[in-house]
């Protein structure tokens, strides 16, 4: 018999871990299931810092669409959020017009706004509470020993001293992670870890 299992997945982190590696779109079904051959999933819960609608709308509906995607996909995931912080929010009349206050020439703006972009600098946000909701979800799962494992996607260092407190209840701890941005010490401080891997084809398969 499968050893029961809840799923917590750090979505910021995946996602730009697997941006990284040139994964994107990633296939969430195919992890779950082959998850599934090793856990019986009794709970998937996807952390994601909530766009504000306001100031990036685009962004915010791109994000609803991609939440209604996980929820129908046939396994027991819910999304859990907090809202994010907007340090910076720069649209192209401002660029614009600090180009112009600076004297730089019309023919350069676009180039300007486009350099912006690819430096990800136009929108910067900042997670907050994100992680520490994950945490208090986490912790709360190991203290009732609902399921025999607790499993994290993630490849955050910061998460240790959670790992640390789960095992302490007896709860066995996984963490599942992508090859980018995985921290050895993450890995080390559970009790497994498991790599999310790719076949040549790109289809998902785990290490």
């Amino acid at each position: 018999m499968l050893p029961s299992a809840a799923l917590f997945i750090d979505g910021s982190n995946l996602y730009h871990a697997l941006k990284q590696e040139g994964r994107l779109p990633f296939d969430y079904g195919s992890l779950f299931s082959e998850l599934s051959l090793r856990f019986d999933l009794k709970q998937i819960s996807f952390y994601d810092a909530l766009k504000d609608i306001a100031r990036d709308p685009e962004g915010y509906a791109g994000q609803q669409q991609f939440h209604a995607r996980l929820r129908k996909l046939g396994w027991p995931v819910r999304i859990r959020t907090r809202k994010l912080k907007y340090i910076a929010n720069i649209d192209q009349s401002q660029v614009s017009a600090a180009a112009r206050h600076v004297g730089i020439i019309d023919s350069c703006k676009e180039k300007l706004w486009a350099f912006l972009q690819k430096l990800e600098l136009v929108r910067v946000t900042k997670e907050k509470g994100i992680d520490v909701l994950l945490v208090a979800d986490a912790i709360e799962q190991a203290r009732t020993k609902q399921f025999e494992a607790i499993i994290l996607l993630s490849g955050d260092a910061d998460f240790v001293p959670a790992i640390n407190l789960i095992r302490s209840f007896g709860v066995k701890t996984v963490n599942l992670h992508a090859y980018s941005g995985s921290s050895t010490e993450l890995r080390n401080a559970c009790h497994e870890h498991i790599l999310i891997d790719f076949d040549a084809n790109g289809g998902v398969f785990l290490g």
